[in-house]
């Protein structure tokens, strides 16, 4: 099985362990998808890209305000949620039905990203 095969069997997981979740996705941190089960409709390029920024950001602000460094962050909108997640050297990303149930998604989430962070660790 190759690696995206893993990724895209990761994501598939994800997703049968919440109904609130309605797309998923692996992003390297320079914005671009390794894979992606986002809907349709979603801008993949777009979404890739705004998820590399926000975790750039998100980082520089965890080390600035608390010396510490980032493990997620969920983006509330009106229409739903978008919830990233360090991953190593990728990004877990999970987009949302409105109103989800935050505590089982945070959990799933870090589950895949452990498993991502394994598949794509720096081998020596």
């Amino acid at each position: 099985m190759s690696k995206i095969d893993k990724v895209n069997k990761l994501l598939e997981e994800l997703e049968e362990k919440s109904s609130d979740i309605i797309g998923t996705a692996v992003i390297r941190t320079n914005g671009l998808i390794v894979a992606s089960a986002l809907p349709n409709e979603a801008n993949e390029r777009m979404i890739a890209a705004m998820s590399a920024a926000l975790l750039g950001t998100s980082k520089r602000s965890a080390e600035a305000l608390f010396n510490g460094s980032f493990r997620s962050l969920n983006l509330e909108i009106d229409k739903g949620n978008m919830f990233l997640m360090s991953a190593g050297r990728v990004i877990l990303a999970a987009i949302t039905k409105k109103e989800p149930n935050i505590g089982l998604i945070s959990l799933e989430m870090e589950v895949t990203s452990d498993k991502l962070s394994e598949l794509f660790k720096l081998e020596d």
